[in-house]
């Protein structure tokens, strides 16, 4: 039972490093990332379906950066809105300062003309995080229309990177039991329920490990210790979508 309460903290849907798999997908975008900001790009923006791990990306590049760049990583822009125009107007043109923008949708147009103004003065790079179904919108701003120097995608992993998601994520929390629990018709059918989102699996295993913690406690003989029933996916994801729906 309590590997069951362990497993689900490694699912829990946040951004936090420790819990960091490289993936081939993910791992390409963040090297073409890093690759744009070394080229002193103004602006770059990175694009993704909810959930496809677009601030896992900036959050390990802030990592990255931040022990020989200037860089600033802003996770809400909408509550800190005071903290960007607070940097910017401290900005030296010296200096290679880096901005990376999560949630930049919700950046208001007043501070979009500001960091198109202070990206134009030279030696700052923004990076703008945001979703598929607002690449669109902010690309047609005035502010972009000629001005965007890369425009990175982040595509669906595929079905072999989400085992290796679940898998190393078991075993970096030393869960080897629970790890090998998992067969391929279990993965075959997390992948299709949800349709290779990283945000969508950690929310799906959350919720697995949280029946199957119930079903360990309530009726434990009903629990294989060998093999994990796809029932238990089943229930967990009807139980999202009736959350969800």
């Amino acid at each position: 039972m309590e590997e069951y309460v362990k497993a689900k903290e490694v699912f829990r849907d946040i951004v936090d490093l420790k819990y960091y798999v490289p993936l081939i997908t993910t791992e390409k975008t963040k090297k073409d990332l890093l690759y744009a900001v070394s080229q002193k790009e103004k602006m770059i923006f990175l694009s993704g379906e909810a959930g496809s791990g677009k601030s896992m990306i900036l959050k390990n590049v802030y990592k990255i950066l931040q022990s020989k760049e200037k860089v600033f990583f802003i996770s809400n822009p909408y509550l800190e809105i005071n903290t960007i125009l607070m940097l910017l107007k401290k900005v030296n043109l010296e200096t290679h300062q880096i901005f990376l923008i999560d949630e930049a949708q919700l950046l208001s147009e007043e501070t979009f003309e500001n960091l198109r103004i202070y990206a134009d003065r030279g030696n700052i790079t923004v990076v703008f995080a945001t979703h598929d179904t607002d690449i669109k919108k902010l690309l047609e701003k005035k502010h972009f229309k000629t001005r965007i120097n890369y425009l990175l995608k982040i595509g669906k992993i595929a079905r072999d990177e989400l085992e290796d998601f679940i898998r190393i994520k078991l075993i970096k929390a030393e869960l080897y039991d629970i790890a090998d629990l998992f067969r391929r018709k279990n993965y075959d059918l997390i992948y299709k329920y949800t349709d290779g989102s990283l945000r969508g699996t950690n929310q799906l295993m959350y919720k697995l490990f949280d029946i199957l913690q119930y079903f360990s406690e309530k009726y434990p003989q009903k629990i294989s210790k060998s093999k994990l029933q796809n029932k238990y996916i089943h229930m967990a994801y009807m139980d999202i979508k009736g959350v969800h729906a």
